[in-house]
């Protein structure tokens, strides 16, 4: 007789968590980093995570390139860490100075779902993300935010986790005794 413990597997959680960061105080400029210490080590290698950037007009899905304003920009991922840059079109190396008015917030999901619709066999090919392909079976456009969280949402709960305004790092002060001021502060919840 098996003990009951043999067929407990927790649960992983069938959610798909949505930070937004307010990035109009790190601009103009031509890259950005955030804290996002939901982004843990596990996370990291097991989940995939999309970014979007809203601009006055619509959310764009990162990377990508903008012909109409001459930039293209990447993002870059680590534990706790979110990197943005924006680059000229022209020759992709110099550096994009995005002015204030363009853009307004960076949209983060991170797929916590099992769900197959939307992860695929995500543990049998962690480097390959099948979510894109997922998405493109099912007629949803992955670069429309507003598409891709109304599919997310009917499959699975999506976690508002807040709304977090992006402050412009503080220069390091040499006195050792000042207090640095918190890099995000929250301004909306669920």
């Amino acid at each position: 007789m098996k003990n009951h413990k043999e067929f407990y597997r927790p649960m992983t959680p069938n959610t798909v968590e949505l930070l937004s960061f307010d990035i109009r105080e790190q601009l103009p400029g031509w890259s950005f980093a955030l804290d996002v210490p939901q982004i843990t080590e596990k996370i990291l290698h097991n989940n995939p995570i999309l970014f979007y950037l809203e601009s006055e007009e619509s959310c764009l899905k990162l990377p990508l390139n903008n012909a109409t304003m001459g930039y293209k920009v990447n993002v870059y991922k680590n534990v706790g860490k979110v990197y943005v840059t924006f680059k000229s079109l022209k020759d992709g190396v110099s550096n994009f100075y995005v002015p204030t008015w363009h853009l307004k917030k960076l949209k983060v999901l991170i797929i916590k779902s099992r769900d197959k619709r939307v992860y695929g066999d995500w543990e049998a090919s962690p480097h390959k993300s099948i979510i894109h392909q997922n998405l493109q079976k099912s007629g949803i456009n992955i670069n429309d935010y507003e598409d891709v969280l109304g599919y997310f949402s009917n499959i699975t709960s999506i976690d508002f986790k807040g709304h977090f305004i992006a402050k412009m790092p503080n220069k390091k002060s040499i006195v050792p005794t000042k207090i640095r001021r918190k890099e995000h502060e929250l301004c909306h919840s669920a």
